[in-house]
């Protein structure tokens, strides 16, 4: 496609971060060069904050500001008249740029100011953040403020590559290396996109995401400097490299999404090598849940409860009564405690059944819980190997062993169901108990015969509900009253909902499946409804059942990391994603 015939196209898609799954994006596609041939290293303007009110300038050592030598500065706007007292029309207000300078100096400078500061031995620092290279200050028409950093376009890359597909939590190089291509490609494509604001490409989600030096990593930079220079083209131009966090199993093809079919934007099955279940197993299996949680813990008296709680001379109860058990318990186990009845205590915190049919087992287990002392982490498996397992607690990743006489049980809806072999393909959610490096416990849920190389993405499936006042407020903007039904009218090759009809008291609506997303704040637009309505078919409200994070379109980036994993290369990756592109380096 050449750029002749690319329109300016509107693209949505969401990002991955550290803290788990992260915000919406939108990203305008404007090819401004004829050719793929860059003779140097370009340098990239980044708008880093745009029209804010105030925003402060500092570095550990001193730098110059207009002739002056500070350590910080902090840019503001005033109104400001000439003389000491007056009055004025409106119009004869002005808005200027204010200067505090770290020796209590303000400077009062127009509004039209451009003022280039270059760092001496530190990078400057802009509302918190560390960057690389030069800072540019500029007022605004609109009397606000507007800070650009300017740096060597590899340097920019170090501060992009771990904000979008992070480090930490997926930490392959060679799924770095293709987001650093595919975001090296999206500025090459994309520079002087703000023309009209002072710079290149701002440094939002609605561009791509850059937090300078202080986020980079060395996995990301090892990426950025093995790729330097790379870029993928279609036809000889830079591609509209999309790509969003988790594609549920399958891409979706541009014109389903975005309304303009793009050849190297097609429906792709995210996978490199279809996987091969790895088995496990233990020597020790428990008759249930409640057996397993006690061998677990290796307690079958109350001193033995104690000793699990860290604890001392707890010892045994003189009668298994309601009243004297209460008493007993309440005094041991919760001594700083203080309550108008034991027995009314140990009911209400469920240790206790008001039946009275309390046996051992069932009180010390329960007693156990309520204290919530077995130490599960919630993990996600990366890899089973049949010797260590990789799991990721939170953004961490971390290699354990497992036991050979671990406690497994599997999560079948709300039951915990004791298991002594199977199988994991990775992706699976568990939680897990370590003790000493090694798994001695775990819960896991299977991953629904899922194989896709985004499996491990905890929103490769998922499921929200709304009731019936949510979808009433969220469909206010259609203007057809409250709602009656939704009706999917066409789905795309990855099932994702291409048109949508909604039927409300006052009309109808047709939208395209992304407006359904934004509209009713799904997290994609593969999803699946079920209604729920009562004996007089009036609508109580719907479960969402979905897949992915994201538009759907061009590189999934946990899929990436799934078949990096697999053993894909960066190219490979790349041209699974992006059909028919080419991979070439431009300077």
């Amino acid at each position: 496609m050449s750029s002749g015939t690319f329109t300016a196209m509107a693209q949505r898609r969401k990002r991955f971060s550290s803290g788990g799954f992260g915000g919406l994006k939108m990203l305008v596609g404007v090819v401004l060069l004829a050719q793929v041939s860059l003779p140097q290293e370009p340098t990239v303007r980044i708008g880093v904050e745009r029209n804010v009110g105030e925003i402060t300038l500092r570095s550990p050592e001193p730098f110059t500001l207009d002739g002056r030598t500070v350590r910080s500065a902090t840019f503001s706007t005033v109104i400001a008249i000439s003389g000491a007292e007056a009055t004025v029309q409106k119009d004869d207000l002005e808005t200027r740029l204010a200067i505090e300078l770290d020796s209590g100096a303000v400077l009062i400078r127009p509004m039209d100011l451009v003022l280039s500061i270059r760092p001496g031995d530190s990078p400057l620092e802009v509302g918190g953040k560390s960057y690389r290279g030069d800072i540019e200050v500029r007022g605004t028409s609109r009397g606000l403020i507007t800070v650009i950093n300017e740096l060597p376009m590899e340097q920019y890359l170090l501060g992009v590559v771990p904000n979008e597909l992070a480090p930490d939590v997926f930490p392959e190089l060679e799924a770095l290396k293709a987001q650093a291509i595919a975001a090296r490609t999206y500025i090459v494509r994309n520079l002087g996109q703000f023309e009209a604001e002072g710079f290149d490409i701002c440094a939002t989600d609605f561009c791509q995401v850059y937090r300078g030096r202080d986020t980079e990593h060395p996995l990301a930079t090892q990426a950025v400097e093995e790729t330097r220079g790379m870029i993928a083209t279609f036809a000889g131009e830079p591609i509209n490299a999309l790509y969003s966090s988790t594609c549920g199993g399958r891409t979706e093809n541009a014109e389903n999404v975005f309304g303009e079919a793009v050849p190297y934007l097609v429906s792709t099955v995210c996978e490199y090598r279809h996987p091969e279940p790895q088995a496990f197993g233990t020597s020790t299996v428990y008759g249930d849940w409640e057996e397993g949680l006690l061998g677990i813990a290796d307690v079958e008296t109350f001193s033995d409860a104690g000793r699990f709680l860290g604890l001392t001379d707890v010892g045994e109860p003189t009668s298994m009564a309601p009243a004297e058990l209460a008493t007993f318990i309440r005094s041991r186990f919760f001594p700083r405690v203080r309550v108008a009845s034991d027995l009314g205590f140990l009911e209400d915190q469920g240790i206790l059944l008001p039946t009275g049919h309390n046996d051992l087992d069932g009180v010390i287990l329960r007693l156990l819980e309520r204290k919530n002392v077995f130490e599960w982490q919630s993990a996600r498996l990366m890899s089973w190997d049949g010797e260590v397992m990789k799991v990721r607690i939170g953004p961490a990743v971390e290699n354990f062993g497992l036991s050979p006489t671990a406690a497994i049980f599997q999560r079948v809806a709300g039951e915990r169901i004791p298991v002594g072999e199977g199988a994991w393909l990775g992706g699976e959610s568990m939680d897990i108990r370590v003790i000493d490096g090694q798994v001695e416990a775990l819960v896991y849920r299977p991953n629904s015969g899922i194989v896709s190389a985004d499996r491990y993405s905890p929103l490769v499936q998922w499921q929200t509900h709304r009731s019936r006042e949510e979808l009433d407020e969220a469909i206010a903007p259609l203007g057809i009253g409250l709602l009656e039904d939704i009706r999917v009218l066409a789905r795309g090759l990855s099932e994702r909902v291409v048109r949508v009809e909604f039927n409300g008291t006052r009309g109808r609506r047709v939208i395209a499946g992304p407006r359904l997303r934004t509209l009713l704040g799904l997290r994609d637009s593969l999803v699946y409804l079920d209604e729920a309505r009562n004996a007089r078919r009036e609508l109580l409200g719907m479960t969402f059942y979905g897949g992915g994070w994201g538009h759907g379109v061009g590189m999934c980036q946990v899929g990436a990391y799934g078949m990096a994993m697999d053993g894909a290369t960066a190219e490979e990756i790349l041209t699974t994603y992006y059909r028919g592109i080419e991979v070439e380096q431009v300077y």
